[in-house]
């Protein structure tokens, strides 16, 4: 029994546990995809204390090739998305210190901010209903105060 307990505590462990993780909750926030037709804005703070792109993700088929720097593991925010089918999403971090952005649709696919425009940016391309999460972390592994801006398009 005593070699029993290490065993499970190692199992239990999750596979990503130095990754962003989908399954932690954090603040929730609902739209609808005409109501972002207007840009739709939130206060958040960028911080990060864990490296991106993180091991995790090897050979998970998550591209990870425009990510660096430091993410938290519970989301910045949450959104529940819905009306989103005629339109293009677009995700916008700007803040105080040099940003990163990951967002995780609902159907569990992974986006990374580009910067333009002096800020980080995502765009989804049929973005589906339901969950959107939001990861602001930072370039180094500072914190400082950072907006989240929804907007969408018509297709």
């Amino acid at each position: 029994m005593k070699y029993l307990i290490p065993l499970l505590s190692v199992c239990a462990t999750p596979v990503f546990a130095d990754c962003p993780d989908p399954s932690i909750d954090g603040p929730e926030f609902s739209v609808t995809g005409a109501e972002l037709i207007a840009p739709q804005s939130w206060d958040v703070q960028a911080h990060g204390t864990h490296v991106a792109p993180c091991a995790g993700w090897d050979g998970a088929f998550i591209q990870t090739d425009r990510v660096a720097g430091f993410l938290p593991i519970a989301p910045t925010a949450q959104f529940q998305m819905d009306e989103m089918g005629a339109y293009i999403l677009m995700v916008v971090v700007q803040a105080a210190c040099d940003p990163v952005l990951a967002v995780r649709s609902q159907d569990g696919f992974w986006e990374f901010g580009e910067t333009a425009n002096g800020r980080q940016e995502a765009v989804l391309w049929g973005a589906p209903n339901g969950g959107l999460q939001v990861w602001v972390g930072s370039a180094e592994r500072t914190s400082c105060d950072a907006t989240v801006t929804l907007e969408t398009f018509d297709r």
